[in-house]
């Protein structure tokens, strides 16, 4: 992959990462089924996992929706970095963004959610499509200590 055809590559994924991010950032699921495969999958940060395009969006709807969830708001800006694989038609997406104010089930306000995710996105036809994707909190606990 040359750096001009990485560089429109990199403008297509970084407009499907900010599309997304407007969606979560407004509790709007409207042309985000657009983004994804029919077949992808998506597994969010309490481990509930999805298979395909109509179940995620169909989720995504009931997030949005509840008053849990669209409690919650960003705090700053979403971060992405991308890169490409093999031959150029997958890209790796990793995103970080901080979410505070979202409630549990039970009502309990969660602290501030630092919120990773990685994205994998295929060039099918010209469209660049989320085939999987995975959230996860990073936490206050540590398992090991750098030095």
């Amino acid at each position: 992959m040359n750096r001009e055809a990485e560089k429109r590559g990199e403008a297509a994924v970084g407009e499907v990462l900010a599309r997304l991010a407007r969606g979560f950032a407004t509790n709007d699921v409207r042309g985000l089924d657009a983004l994804y495969a029919e077949d992808a999958d998506w597994t969010n940060a309490f481990g509930t996992t999805l298979h395909g395009r109509r179940a995620i969006i169909a989720y995504l709807e009931k997030l949005f929706a509840d008053e849990r969830f669209e409690a919650g708001r960003l705090v700053g800006e979403p971060q992405a970095s991308i890169r490409f694989t093999g031959d150029g038609r997958v890209a790796l997406a990793k995103t970080y963004v901080e979410r505070e104010g979202q409630k549990t089930v039970e009502g309990r306000e969660l602290p501030v959610r630092r919120n990773h995710s990685l994205k994998v996105l295929e060039n099918r036809d010209g469209r660049w499509l989320i085939v999987s994707e995975m959230y996860m909190d990073a936490r206050e606990e540590q398992t090991l200590v750098s030095r």
